[in-house]
């Protein structure tokens, strides 16, 4: 058995040039995790912690300062088929249906109407969404519109599927709905998955493991294993989940802090300088 993780990021720095002088923006420093094959790990940290700088990063959009990000053992070096990624926005072209959508990164590889069509079909079932393949995106729920974006990624079989906060912008209860589909998703399919939130209950009820980021520069502080029975009743009111809650808010709850003053600093300076 191969020890090798799936996804791995070593010692991941990004910087970007201040517009108008000599200086640098720390956005990610030394940021190192593995991921095993088959794992859902889910990062929690402050606004402007750097999350979706480091989801550039593993999508292949931009390349680190200074590190390496490995997948299977082989270093990203643009984007590609072996990622799926889903946005807080759905991103589905709105000239096509629901099936057409799955079927777009399916032509990308090639495959032949038929089978693509199959294939779309199969994923419309799997995210609950079988009759559905001839609505347009404007004839969909937010939540239907999601699980479409979940489906187009699926569909091309990536090998890690890379999530940045896809339901932040859905209402609680379908949030909550979305959340259950995922994780049957993930247990049907044994995906890896990298998840980005701000939501600590969200965190805690999807994640195998919770990696807590730092405010600016992100690094990761800490990681929570978490362990709760997700099969019994409202298992987001029981004790262990509570304690969970308790231990992430702890943890953010300074971070957001400095955050907080590293805003207030910043827009002091600012003001001098006026």
């Amino acid at each position: 058995m191969s020890t090798t993780p799936k996804l791995r990021l070593e010692h991941v720095t990004k910087q970007f040039a201040v517009r108008g002088s000599n200086d640098t923006f720390t956005a990610l420093d030394d940021v190192s995790i593995d991921l095993a094959a088959g794992e859902f790990l889910v990062l929690v940290g402050p606004s402007g912690c750097g999350k979706s700088t480091l989801l550039d990063l593993l999508g292949g959009l931009s390349e680190p300062t200074s590190g390496r990000i490995l997948l299977d053992g082989r270093p990203i070096s643009g984007p590609g088929l072996d990622r799926g990624i889903v946005f807080q926005q759905y991103a589905l072209l709105p000239w096509r249906t629901a099936r057409a959508n799955i079927e777009f990164g399916l032509e990308a590889k090639g495959l032949p109407k038929k089978q693509r069509r199959a294939l779309a079909d199969d994923y419309l079932d799997l995210v609950g969404l079988a009759g559905f393949g001839d609505r347009y995106p404007h004839e969909l729920s937010g939540g239907m519109k999601q699980r479409v974006a979940i489906a187009r990624s699926l569909a091309f079989d990536p090998e890690v599927l890379l999530m940045d906060e896809p339901f932040a912008a859905l209402d609680a209860q379908t949030r909550e709905s979305l959340q259950d589909e995922l994780l049957r998703i993930w247990k049907e399919t044994g995906k890896t998955i990298l998840f980005i939130t701000h939501g600590i209950d969200e965190a805690i009820y999807l994640g195998q493991r919770v990696a807590v980021l730092t405010s600016r520069p992100g690094r990761i502080k800490t990681i929570v294993y978490v362990d709760i029975d997700r099969n019994v009743d409202d298992v987001r009111s029981g004790e262990a989940f509570r304690h969970y809650r308790h231990e992430i808010w702890s943890l953010l709850h300074s971070e957001v802090e400095r955050a907080r003053d590293l805003e207030l600093g910043t827009a002091t300076e600012e003001v001098e300088h006026v």
